[in-house]
């Protein structure tokens, strides 16, 4: 841990992702003539001093809480109910950090609506099993208010408006950054009050423990798109020198798009929901796509939930961004 603590909280508009090196555009080109060709590459990495690295869901959160607690109380401040939105890239950490910052100030971390209440469009029945108490709230994943099908979007339609008139008083909403880019095509209307966390660069990176150059974590970061939880996983990765990250074909059917794209929007769908937001899928062949993303590593299973791994989801963003999927900003 430096002195300085180097956690921004910035408008979600102002984010940007670290801009690579020339030789990082160059190696990326590169890589992708590999895979054209069936062959793989794996940069060198000098791999430093970085014996107390840690896992990409157990760095030091304490700097990153400070800086939240502190926009908090500027919100607060303010004259309005209306709530306040946190983009929550995928492995970014952000969700955690919500939580750390609303137990330490006693907050009540609100529960989601289970899939009945969904499809009944139930909003003041779900407000009513919250058991609130005068304080502000946070809502950790906003993701999990919705499905992506027809009678799955209505319960969201009808939350957001209610949700930014303050009909609930303050609060924070944490919502993925893929589900926060589709519902700006479903919905309307821009939420004033949009933030996240700066992209991460060399200081952040040193923060967190990582030992390197300042081209190597120059080029961790642009890699990683800023985002500190890949770039843990990624910097891990590439100090073992054994191991490759798992990349898709190029050659992958549309199938295989639908059932990524579903499970990034949801953060993690269970079996069953996927099903329902994919009903042109027979179940079998869903089956079949889950497991065999599974053992090219670019999914896992966490019990009954299916979710990206982190080590494949570049893989993937850039295996939908070459189709012409929709996209997050980060």
């Amino acid at each position: 841990m430096t002195d300085h603590n180097h956690w921004q909280l910035i408008r979600a508009a102002d984010y940007c992702c670290p801009a690579p090196p020339t030789v990082t555009r160059l190696q990326h080109g590169w890589r992708w003539t590999l895979r054209i060709l069936g062959l793989r590459g794996k940069d060198r990495v000098e791999v430093g001093d970085n014996t107390a690295l840690p896992g990409y869901r157990e760095f030091e959160r304490e700097g990153a809480v400070n800086v939240l607690r502190e926009s908090v109380a500027d919100w607060l401040e303010e004259t309005d109910n209306g709530v306040s939105f946190l983009l929550d890239p995928p492995f970014s950490g952000t969700a955690a950090i919500a939580r750390d910052c609303a137990w330490k100030q006693g907050w009540m971390i609100l529960t989601p609506p289970d899939i009945d209440l969904i499809r009944e469009v139930q909003v003041d029945k779900w407000w009513q099993q919250q058991q609130l108490y005068s304080g502000p709230w946070l809502i950790d994943n906003l993701a999990r208010y919705l499905l992506r099908s027809t009678e799955g979007l209505r319960f969201i339609r009808a939350l957001l408006p209610r949700l930014l008139q303050g009909e609930f008083g303050r609060g924070l909403v944490v919502c993925d950054s893929w589900a926060f880019a589709f519902l700006q095509r479903a919905w309307p209307l821009e939420p004033p009050r949009v933030y996240c966390f700066a992209p991460a660069g060399q200081a952040l990176l040193r923060q967190l423990g990582l030992k390197g150059s300042d081209r190597q974590l120059g080029r961790l970061a642009a890699r990683a798109r800023g985002n500190v939880g890949v770039a843990l996983a990624l910097w891990a990765c590439h100090l073992d020198q054994n191991r490759q990250l798992p990349e898709l074909p190029v050659d992958e059917e549309e199938s295989v798009a639908f059932v990524l794209f579903a499970l990034l929007l949801h953060r993690g769908l269970n079996g069953e929901a996927l099903q329902q937001v994919l009903p042109i899928m027979a179940p079998d062949q869903l089956n079949i796509q889950l497991f065999r993303l599974a053992k090219l590593g670019i999914v896992e299973r966490n019990k009954e939930y299916w979710r990206l791994s982190v080590h494949g989801y570049l893989a993937v963003r850039d295996f939908l961004g070459s189709r012409d999927y929709l996209l997050d900003g980060f």
